[in-house]
Formats: structure tokens, sequence, C-alpha cells
């Protein structure tokens, strides 16, 4: 319940439009036993004010367990996930303040930005399309539409949108972006560029703008040779991410966790980790582990394995949340003595993660795609001595530079991709684990080399398949209209949906800014090596 006087003061602040004082009056009320979700509510605007959308989120838990069906405060939690990475979460907010509300404009675009971040750009296609239906006088649908479109190549569509926009609100930070897009789309990048800056230099950018503006700026100018320029948008970008999730946990799966992870592998007796001997109760016919690390080439390699019948996959999903326990230095040793019960209940929960995801293995080929899921090998060991795992390879001098210049939702890992030194340290680590798995621990290991993919595509996918027990066929080339037909929620989602694209040696025009790096990455240039005798 609300006090009088709480409610009277809530009423004036409200009146004249002073939102920080209303959440402020709101947050001393909280705290001294009033209980009402408007109050949460206000409270929770108040800490997203101040860039703490995690604090947000807490209380809209709290607005919401005292009134559960309000669209309202669901969308408003929704839109707070968003900022800190919990991108799903908010899209099942923004579908249940749907249904109430089935009309509600705010759930539908926050519906749509959500979505294009998790990078499924058809379905926030959609989302885009229905809010422009329910709002036309609204730039902001136009201009996610056809921002949308320009990166899934419908040009013309979307040079129509983004115009419409700019019909509607020319100085939007929507619109510009959407503009700068149809440009880039079109080759036009002195034009992307221009707009890009016009945005950048308006006063009170909000920070998620900001940084999906200066990456786009980076790219325009990346294109046009100005490397230094390029590398000074991006920083921009990186060093605004990083100042909003500063106060965020950095630590899951961050470098310092994947040392402890090593730390506690190293200190095992050889043959300590060797896999459980009791069967692995699954209908599917293949399992098979894809890692690396991001923008290593997984997505293209899932994608083109995808052209194959009878094989399914799921991409970057928590399927082993369950023994994440079990990754640290304290944790190799409990995993060494699970007992066969705590093995399977453990296997029970990883295709419980598989078949919820609404994948169905059986018969198929199962493959498992996650860039960082190679920290996670001691646990697939331990879990799956019969999985095969694809690790790809890629240039480490690419691999840092592409991190580095991306624009990722956050995650602890995403924070290490702010700084190239951050990023260089972290690839490192990860390297140094997976060579140390391969030397210790009973794995079926594959590395192919992005590089030989790209250059030699018949040669490598052959051999892929091959040893995948797959069947092979020169239709594996046109992986793209594959990708086309599925949703693909990774950062290399545009550019597997076109043809076979080489990407390789993108770092050389940031050689200088990655000198101060080159003795973390040096080492790892060459792929690792297997060991002798055994696994190809």
């Amino acid at each position: 319940m609300i006090s009088a006087k709480t409610q009277n003061d809530l009423n004036a602040a409200l009146r004249g439009n002073e939102m920080d004082r209303a959440g402020l009056i709101a947050e001393e009320a909280i705290a001294r036993g009033e209980s009402h979700e408007i109050l949460f509510s206000l409270a929770a605007q108040r800490r997203r004010l101040f860039g703490d959308n995690r604090g947000a989120v807490a209380l809209y838990d709290h607005a919401l367990g005292l009134a559960p069906n309000n669209p309202g405060i669901l969308t408003a939690a929704g839109d707070a996930m968003r900022y800190t990475g919990q991108l799903k979460e908010a899209v099942k907010n923004f579908d249940l303040a749907l249904v109430y509300e089935p009309m509600m404009i705010a759930a539908w675009y926050g519906r749509a930005l959500a979505l294009e971040a998790q990078g499924a750009l058809e379905d926030a296609r959609h989302n885009y399309s229905r809010v422009t239906e329910l709002a036309p006088d609204i730039a902001a649908g136009f201009a996610g539409l056809a921002s949308m479109q320009a990166q899934l190549g419908e040009t013309v569509e979307a040079r129509k949108n983004a115009k419409r926009a700019q019909e509607l609100a020319p100085a939007e930070s929507g619109t510009m972006m959407a503009l700068a897009r149809c440009d880039i789309a079109e080759g036009q990048y002195n034009g992307a560029a221009k707009w890009l800056r016009l945005l950048l230099d308006q006063q009170g950018l909000v920070s998620e703008d900001e940084i999906i503006a200066s990456e786009l700026l980076g790219d325009s100018l990346d294109r046009l040779g100005l490397t230094d320029e390029a590398f000074d948008s991006y920083s921009r970008a990186n060093a605004r991410f990083a100042e909003v999730h500063s106060g965020l946990d950095t630590e899951a799966m961050a470098r310092h966790a994947i040392e402890a992870i090593d730390t506690g592998l190293a200190s095992l007796a050889p043959g300590a980790l060797a896999g459980s001997t009791i069967p692995t109760p699954t209908d599917a016919v293949g399992h098979v582990f894809l890692l690396g690390y991001p923008r290593s080439g997984t997505t293209l390699t899932e994608q083109i394995l995808a052209t194959i019948p009878n094989v399914v996959s799921l991409e970057e999903a928590p399927t082993l949340a369950a023994g994440e326990k079990y990754l640290s230095a304290g944790g190799i040793a409990a995993l060494v003595a699970l007992d066969n019960d705590e093995v399977a209940a453990l296997r029970k929960d990883y295709w419980a993660v598989v078949a919820a995801a609404g994948i169905d293995v059986s018969g198929k080929t199962f493959i498992d795609m996650d860039p960082l899921k190679g920290p996670a090998l001691p646990l697939i060991a331990r879990l799956f001595p019969d999985a095969k795992i694809v690790i790809m390879h890629r240039d480490p001098r690419d691999v840092v530079w592409s991190c580095f210049r991306r624009n990722f939702v956050y995650s602890p890992v995403a924070y290490e991709f702010t700084s190239l030194e951050r990023a260089a340290r972290h690839y490192s680590a990860v390297m140094s684990l997976i060579r140390r798995c391969l030397k210790t621990l009973p794995l079926t290991v594959h590395i192919l080399r992005y590089e030989e993919l790209v250059r030699d595509f018949e040669r490598a996918t052959q051999h892929l398949c091959a040893f995948l027990d797959l069947p092979w066929s020169s239709g594996l080339r046109e992986f793209g209209i594959t990708a086309r037909a599925r949703t693909v929620r990774t950062a290399s989602g545009p550019q597997v949906r076109r043809a076979l694209f080489d990407g390789s040696s993108q770092w050389t025009g940031y050689a200088d800014h990655l000198e101060p790096v080159m003795p973390l990455l040096e080492p790892w240039i060459a792929p690792p090596e297997l060991p002798r005798g055994g696994k190809s």
C-alpha cells in the first residue's frame, strides 16, 4: 500500500514531470516498508535514468510480483532486460504484455529491438513492420524496418522506408542510422559516414545509439580505407560499452575464470578425467560439439553442415548450464569424482535443454554449436566421451580484431572485447586451455582452419564430413540458401546468408594497432597440434 503523504508527493512530482524526484520518493517509501507496483516501477525508472539497468530489473521483478499481468510493467522490464543482455527473457516479457494488450506499440517495438540484438533479423523485420501498421505516423517503426531490410539485402524497400522515417522525424537517431545502413548496403560509404557523424555530434545521445552508430561509422571508414579514423570510432564504441556495463558481473567465463579451469586441469593425473562408461541415452545417431572462439567461423561451418539431410543444430545455447559449477579450479576435482548417477543426471539435463529448444534429434546428427564451449571441454569429455569435437581455428589477428570491432550483446565475455589487450589475453587463455585439453583429455577432435575452408572449400568440407560420418556433396556450397531459410542469431548472420566470403587478413590494415598485443597472439597463429597417434 501507499501512504497518503507518499501519494500526494508522487502526484506533485508526476504533474511536474519530475521523474527523478518521483523515483526518489518511491525509493524512500519502499525503504519505509510501503509496497505497491507503482512504487517499484518508479524506483526502477529512476535506476534506468542513472544507467543501473540490472537494479531496475530487480525492482521490476518486485513490481510484477504485485501486478504480474500489467502490460506496461512487463514492457518496461523487458526494455531494461535488453540492456543487461537478457534478450530471451525480454522477449518473453514482451510476448506476455502482448497477450494482455495485443495492440501495444511499445511492446512490439521492444520485441523488435530484442530480436534485432539477437541477430534474428527476419523476426525483427516482422515486428518493426507491425509497429508501422499500428503507428503509421511514428518514424521509429519505419527506421527499424529499413535497417533490417538493408542488412537483409532488400535495398529498394529499405530505402523507401528510410525515406518515410526521414519525412516523419529527420533528426531522430533511428532515422539517421537507417539512412546510414541503406548507404552502407549500397556501397555509399561517404554518405553513411556523413549521417553517422551528424548523429554522433548530437547532444544527449543515448548510450545504445552511440555504440551502434560508432561501430557503423567505423565500418564505413574502414571501407574507405581510413583505418586510423575507423580504429578511433571502434574504440569509442567499446569505451562507451565498457562504461555502460562496468557495474555488471564481468567474471563468468572471462579470462580469470578460464585460467582457473586450466589450473584445475593441470593438477590432474593423466587419465583422471576419463569419460563415463555408462551409455548415453539419446536417439541421436551422431553428437557433435562445434567450438573455437567468436568470429572464428563456427556459424559458417554450422550453416554448411545444416544443408546435409538429417543434420540438426542448436547455436549458442546453455546446454551445459547444469554442469557449469564444475568449470573452475575446485570444480574439476569434483567433476572427476562424479558417480554414474550424477553423470546420468547431467546428461539428462543437457538433452532436456536441447528438447526445450525445439530440436528433435531422433535419427539425426546433432550439432551443438557454441564458439565459447572450449572451456567446457573437461565437462564434455566426462559426460559425452563418444561425442566428436570440431574446433575452428582462424588467424588470431583476424579473430581478435573482429571481436574488437563488432558490437556484441552484453555478456562477461563481450566485456573482454572492449580493448585489444583484454581481447588478446582472453583469447590466449582460451587457446591455452584448449591446448591442455587436447593433450590430456580423451577427445575425438578435428581442427578445421577457417582459411582452408574459404579457400579450398571442397577439400576442407570433404575432410570434415568424413570425420563426422556425414555424406558430402557439392550442394554444401549452397549454404547461403539454407541460412536465409533459418534464424541465425549470431553476429555472423548477415555474412553467412550470402555466398562464400573470404574474410581473412582483415587485420592487416590495423597492424600498427595490433602490434602491442602480438606477443600474446603470435603463439596461436598456427593451429593447435593434436596428440600423436589418435584423433583426426
